[in-house]
């Protein structure tokens, strides 16, 4: 079919004509049915669900002759079945089935099979089959991975007995073999059949180019049915792998001209401009301080005041590790809010974290900070908070007040009192409030919210972030987020330029000084002894430990050895003699709020030595004794929380220890991802890994963790350079053609990727 036929796209055509068209192409309901369970529904899905990867054709590989081959690398090989051997995974439900292979010499090789137990079944010894699989090393023995069976004419079999009967010669497929995400009903070779019908049955408008003429000539690209026969039915390798250029191309064209047309909607709401220049907080703050600014804290703290006097709303993420003073640059732009007459909010992820914000806040700024009901009091002589004048002055005069009222406003407070703060924050007595979710109820408005500052993101959604940002009225609020370790979305976004990005490199009390270990108790179960020992000789030197679990009751049968709670493993601890004097205490989410302050408190001071608890000290408990950091199963974290916890030792820049505990099998995804951390303390090479290993995060919707992205071909760290020039096309396309008239399957493409996307987050940047 021609390139430049016309395309109604799926989506502009009456949905009972596609409905019959998909039906057409599909004419078995069951058929239909089986593929609406994968989310295929049209005959656009099916033309753009591609292949997984592919198998590549050639000569087969002799098992001595994939030690030549480099880590990562696909052969075929044709071989015998020495033995089979299934065993259940301990870190995760499913099996793992291991096929020991030799092809006539000496060498073997073991091709390791996820989840398929019945193997075990139809494998005999001696039978012969044929693998396509990827090279790897593990524990210094080569490894088939992800192995795929073949049938004798270069399928993929549907059982292991299809497999391999013929001699090597007849068996090697002349042309990539796709490999498409496969169900125990509906397998690859399955799914294969529709997609060709699709192509080859499918009616014009389905071809029509989302990509205009002019942008592939300059690049280079495949056109749209080309790229799609590129995938689905390549004569090569290289024409699947140049096809995915393209891909990757338009999925970044359409994301760079949405967002440019969500921009210029955007920049039209104007920030109230926090110029500063009303009262002198800021100026008698920085006088206080005991201690110099950091060169970074400095460098970003400038950059962030020019942005908050401007009328174009902030967007910044501020990334800096645990005690890199992300807080006290936080500060600093409150108080210019503040000397702007506008109010900030800090949005903390637990009540816990918002009450040691509100303690910071008010021990930083000293005798600057009063309390709400002397402001209160103050105004209600003046007749209420300061106005700003005609001059453009302050009624109460330029840089005369300097005293700042600080507010902590949580879902757990007195009736009473709740409703009299938030009376105090929609009169304006109150000029930095600090808060959980309870910020977001639509019973708090305030009198002139200009600042938004939000603690570690990834602990927020984009609604609720977007619940305070209307709470602004007409004017968006500048936002600043906080992060020690930018989670994938955040790092896609920075990319996509709808985050500015903000470092602070310089620690102010130097180096960390922190040793991870980490302990694989599968592979070596007394270990846990010498941990206990080490948390004994800290503790009897008078330093302090944390051990946090991933839960608060027991995991399981006690009788068959249930993974510990926490308050199973204090109790644990103290039936040790060697914590017989030690003072060991609990803290956990479900405690009455003034107990785990109370908690949390008796351990900054001191008074308890061992504190057992969830990640609800993830963030935020600042106890410079604390020295020894015990994760309890710690493959059940993720890279930013195990950061996070690590970070709560060392706080002092003295030598601490982290141990990482777990149960997780030594080639799973787990294990890795622990070994990385243990491997690092730097928080940005944990934030590539993350990305990397998880990818961006759902950077359309509203799933700000990895795993599933909505990006299908794009990835924000390789394509990098690739995004950067869609943007530019993107600004040119767009300056010609405002409502893409011109090109409406870009047009079309850009409502079937943002159908389902949150369009609140590109309201940012």
């Amino acid at each position: 079919m021609s390139e430049a036929q016309p395309r109604g796209t799926a989506g502009t055509a009456e949905p009972e004509t596609a409905d019959r068209e998909f039906a057409r192409i599909v004419p078995k309901a069951k058929d239909r049915t089986l593929l609406e369970t994968v989310g295929v529904t049209s005959v656009e899905d099916l033309l753009r669900r591609f292949p997984r990867r592919w198998i590549d054709p050639g000569e087969f590989t002799s098992i001595a002759g994939l030690r030549e081959l480099e880590e990562g690398t696909d052969a075929i090989i044709h071989a015998s079945v020495v033995s089979v051997d299934t065993r259940q995974m301990h870190s995760r439900r499913g099996s793992i089935t291991t096929v020991v292979l030799a092809d006539g010499t000496q060498d073997t090789v073991d091709a390791v099979f996820f989840n398929r137990p019945w193997m075990g079944a139809q494998l005999t010894q001696d039978s012969r089959i044929l693998v396509s699989a990827r090279i790897k090393h593990y524990r210094g023995r080569l490894q088939l991975s992800s192995p795929t069976l073949l049938t004798g004419d270069g399928q993929i079999a549907a059982k292991a007995s299809d497999s391999g009967s013929a001699a090597p010669e007849e068996l090697a497929p002349q042309r990539p073999i796709p490999v498409y995400p496969a169900t125990a009903k509906l397998t690859s070779q399955r799914f294969r059949t529709f997609v060709g019908a699709a192509l080859d049955q499918a009616s014009a408008e389905h071809f029509a180019d989302p990509v205009p003429p002019d942008l592939l000539r300059a690049h280079g690209l495949m056109g749209f049915r080309e790229a799609l026969e590129a995938m689905h039915r390549p004569e090569t390798m290289a024409q699947a792998h140049t096809a995915r250029r393209r891909w990757a191309y338009e999925e970044a064209l359409a994301l760079q001209t949405h967002l440019l047309q969500r921009r210029e909607e955007h920049e039209a709401i104007h920030a109230l401009a926090l110029t500063g220049e009303k009262r002198g907080s800021l100026r008698e703050f920085d006088a206080r301080l005991p201690y110099a600014l950091t060169p970074s804290q400095r460098e970003e703290g400038a950059r962030i005041s020019a942005e908050l006097a401007g009328a174009r709303p902030m967007n910044r993420l501020l990334q800096g590790d645990v005690g890199s003073g992300k807080t006290l640059v936080a500060m600093r732009a409150m108080l210019q809010a503040a000397d702007s007459d506008a109010q900030s909010v800090m949005l903390a992820p637990t009540e816990v974290l918002a009450a040691q914000h509100y303690r910071s806040l008010v021990a930083m700024l000293g005798d600057q900070a009063v309390p709400v009901r002397g402001k209160r009091d103050l105004f209600s002589t003046q007749g209420g908070p300061p106005r700003t004048a005609p001059g453009g002055d302050s009624e109460a005069g330029a840089g005369q007040e300097t005293e700042v009222a600080v507010a902590l406003l949580t879902g757990s407070m007195p009736r009473k009192a709740r409703q009299q703060m938030l009376s105090d924050l929609f009169l304006g007595y109150i000029d930095i409030v600090v808060g959980t979710h309870a910020l977001l109820s639509d019973t708090t408005m305030f009198h002139e919210l200009g600042l938004v500052i939000v603690d570690e993101q990834h602990r927020f959604g984009v609604e609720q972030r977007a619940a305070l940002r209307q709470k602004a009225g007409n004017r968006t609020p500048h936002t600043l987020v906080m992060t020690a370790t930018p989670i994938p979305r955040s790092a896609a976004l920075t990319v996509f330029g709808d985050l500015d990005f903000s470092t602070l490199t310089h620690l102010p009390t130097g180096s960390k000084q922190i040793t991870t270990h980490l302990v694989p108790l599968q592979q070596h179960p007394t270990w846990v002894e010498r941990v206990y020992e080490v948390m004994a000789e800290h503790v009897a030197r008078g330093e302090q430990v944390f051990a946090v679990l991933p839960r608060i009751e027991r995991e399981g049968d006690p009788a068959l050895d249930g993974r510990p709670g926490v308050e199973d493993y204090a109790e644990m601890l103290r039936a040790r003699p060697e914590f017989s004097h030690a003072v060991v205490d609990v803290l956990h989410g479900q405690l009455p709020t003034a107990e785990k302050d109370e908690r949390m408190e008796a351990f900054a001071a001191g008074r308890t030595d061992v504190l057992v608890a969830t990640t609800v000290i993830e963030v935020g408990i600042d106890v410079p004794n604390a020295r020894v950091m015990v994760i309890v199963d710690a493959d059940r974290f993720g890279v930013a929380q195990l950061h996070q916890l690590r970070g709560r030792v060392g706080r002092a820049g003295d030598e601490s220890l982290c141990f990482l505990l777990t149960y997780a099998d030594e080639d799973s995804d787990a294990m890795e991802r622990l070994r990385t951390v243990a491997g690092t303390l730097d928080g940005f090479a944990l934030a590539d890994f993350d990305v990397r290993s998880r990818r961006e995060g759902d950077v359309l919707g509203r799933q700000q963790w990895g795993g599933r992205s909505s990006l299908q071909h794009l990835s924000v760290f390789r394509d990098e350079e690739l995004i950067r020039t869609a943007r530019g096309d993107a600004q040119a396309l767009l300056a010609r053609d405002p409502a893409l008239a011109q090109v409406p399957a870009l047009a079309q493409r850009i409502r079937d990727l943002f159908r389902d996307a949150d369009e609140e987050i590109f309201e940012a940047g």
